[in-house]
């Protein structure tokens, strides 16, 4: 009976509790807004729910269904429950639970600028790519020892790749230098990401300079490496207001710059800039600059470059490439062979960078050689100078073939080669004698009256026979205009009037003739009326008929008549400066003029050969 008792009050518990929708425990009178209401029966006891690992919580393998699922995670030490709509078990302790991810260090960038004594601001922040696995709340420090350091806290939602910027906090303390910035993920320090820094510059110098006095030590020499001990430039202190760090690169010319950081104190006079470069070329350049800190002053000073180019130490290709270099000085220089062998000549700098490649008084044809059967690229060498020590003879001077066919390979499409003949030689017996006695042939009186320019498209003098029409002339002969101006089969001018006839022009033949080919008769017909009188600066005057222009620059006199006074004159005659229009071919009907008289012999004029 006592049994059916029990049942029959269970039964009408059971029934209350359905028609109420709500369960006390310990409690007669549950909260009506709870489904279930539960009372310690003697204020000593609680609730205990699941209590799970992580293992476990994950292993239930909660879903849209269990939204609200509330278990005890004992690894957490905290109550989770599962938030479906973050796809996430979330903690109940402080703000969440911690998340887990993994960090990139390649990512890791710094911005801002960063000064000695200067807060960090909105714009001094570290950037980091974050990958997070599970959702939750994170901390990254990155710090320094320099007083300032990198945070941010806060709660990735869930998985996923973030970047995260951390806000920069403090100032810096010491200035310049490079601080290197320490990470930690929760607390727990990153031993591996240690390579990213941070540059301090130093708090903000005030100082003044004398800029007038600027001083410049060092040698400058093209193509020279400048040395950053040597070639500096001392700027004077007027003031070190504050002392700090003096930073200043200048500008940059002919591929050159100073620049310097140092620290300077009130004890400082100067400072130094440091040159940095290879200069590009010789002359005089300006570099200017601004300094740093409270008051800026702008500086500007010079600097003087030489170049070793032309030199024997560094012989040059060409004139022209030691012209460019920046030396601009007619005078003796050193030129190569394809074997960078030195020789010594002359090069023309007033007229642009011409190479002296042949020399020779009219004696030195006319007496002793009596030859014209050598051209440009056959010629021999005569007194060639390959020492320092050596005498340069312009009387009787050649370069060797394998010289002049590296002075004429340039990569120019078109080649520049010039013929002239000068009046005053050099004299004396030393090498400071002949070379500061050498006349330069833009102060020459007949080389400003007797030469010619060529240039050519269709071929190489310097390096092979040349017998074609793919060239233009212009120069003078007795001061009278005379060239080829127009390529291609076309005739020659004289005093502005065409030839009447085509001549070959120029020429370099071996064993043949080197100069302007012609002959008698194709520049007018003999009689009076062409006739040209050339004044001498003397007063002297010479007559000579445009029919005896012949050969020019060159002679071929074994068969032919050849002009008088071009080079030499005619040996049956006393006049240096009138007679004849013509001498008669053959060696023993030419003299030279009585002009430059050395050891005993008159040299006459000289006949020199260039290129450029």
């Amino acid at each position: 009976m006592k049994k059916h008792r029990k049942l029959y009050s269970l039964l009408i518990f059971l029934i209350s509790l359905r028609l109420l929708s709500q369960v006390g425990i310990n409690t007669v009178t549950p909260n009506p807004k709870a489904a279930l209401h539960v009372m310690s029966k003697n204020n000593n006891t609680g609730i205990l729910f699941p209590l799970l690992t992580t293992a476990q919580r994950d292993a239930i393998g909660a879903a849209a269904t269990e939204d609200g699922l509330i278990i005890y995670n004992t690894d957490q030490k905290c109550y989770n429950y599962y938030n479906a709509g973050n796809t996430a078990w979330i903690s109940l302790c402080g703000n969440g639970q911690k998340a887990a991810y993994t960090t990139d260090c390649n990512s890791v960038k710094v911005y801002g600028s960063y000064t000695q004594g200067t807060p960090l601001n909105n714009n001094n922040y570290v950037s980091v790519s974050v990958t997070v696995t599970i959702g939750g709340t994170y901390n990254i420090l990155a710090k320094t020892p320099n007083g300032y350091y990198f945070e941010k806290s806060g709660v990735f939602p869930g998985a996923g790749t973030y970047v995260i910027n951390l806000n920069g906090v403090g100032t810096p303390v010491t200035g310049p230098q490079t601080d290197t910035l320490s990470f930690s993920y929760e607390g727990i320090t990153d031993t591996t990401c240690t390579s990213k820094t941070v540059n301090v510059l130093s708090s903000q110098v005030s100082y003044g300079i004398n800029c007038s006095g600027s001083s410049v030590s060092g040698i400058y020499n093209s193509p020279v490496q400048l040395d950053y001990n040597t070639n500096t430039v001392s700027i004077p202190l007027s003031n070190v207001n504050t002392a700090g760090t003096v930073n200043i690169t200048t500008s940059t010319n002919n591929g050159v710059s100073f620049t310097t950081t140092e620290n300077i104190t009130v004890a400082n006079t100067s400072f130094t800039l440091h040159g940095v470069g290879i200069p590009a070329g010789a002359g005089t350049y300006s570099y200017s600059f601004t300094t740093n800190g409270a008051n800026p002053q702008v500086c500007t000073f010079n600097v003087t470059f030489g170049t070793t180019v032309g030199t024997f130490a560094n012989p040059a290709n060409r004139c022209l490439e030691i012209f460019s270099a920046g030396k601009t000085t007619d005078g003796y220089y050193w030129v190569k062979d394809a074997s960078s062998n030195p020789y010594k000549t002359y090069c023309d700098m007033s007229n642009g960078g011409w190479t002296l490649i042949k020399s020779l008084s009219e004696r030195q044809i006319l007496v002793v050689e009596q030859t014209q059967n050598e051209s440009w690229a056959t010629q021999a060498a005569r007194n060639a100078v390959t020492t320092e020590t050596g005498i340069f003879n312009e009387y009787a001077f050649s370069l060797p073939a394998a010289a002049v066919s590296n002075i004429g390979n340039s990569t120019s499409t078109s080649k520049e080669y010039r013929f002239s003949i000068k009046e005053k030689g050099q004299i004396g017996t030393t090498v400071s004698d002949i070379e500061s006695s050498t006349v330069a042939p833009i102060n020459d009186n007949w080389v400003k009256n007797n030469y010619l320019n060529a240039i050519v498209t269709d071929g190489n003098l310097a390096t092979g026979n040349y017998t074609t029409y793919g060239n233009t002339t212009k120069g003078k002969i007795f001061g009278f205009d005379f060239g080829k101006p127009v390529t291609g089969v076309t005739l020659y001018k004289l005093n502005g009037v065409d030839f009447q006839l085509n001549i070959p022009g120029l020429y370099s033949q071996a064993s043949f003739f080197t100069g302007i080919f012609g002959g008698n008769g194709y520049a007018s017909n003999n009689t009076p009326a062409n006739n040209l009188t050339y004044t001498y600066p003397g007063g002297q005057t010479y007559t000579f008929n445009k029919y005896y222009l012949n050969d020019l620059f060159g002679l071929y006199m074994n068969n032919e008549s050849q002009l008088n006074h071009h080079i030499g004159t005619c040996s049956n005659s006393t006049d240096d400066y009138g007679g004849a229009s013509f001498c008669n071919n053959g060696w023993a009907n030419w003299r030279p003029h009585n002009l430059n008289l050395k050891s005993g012999n008159y040299e006459g004029r000289i006949i020199q050969y260039w290129i450029k």
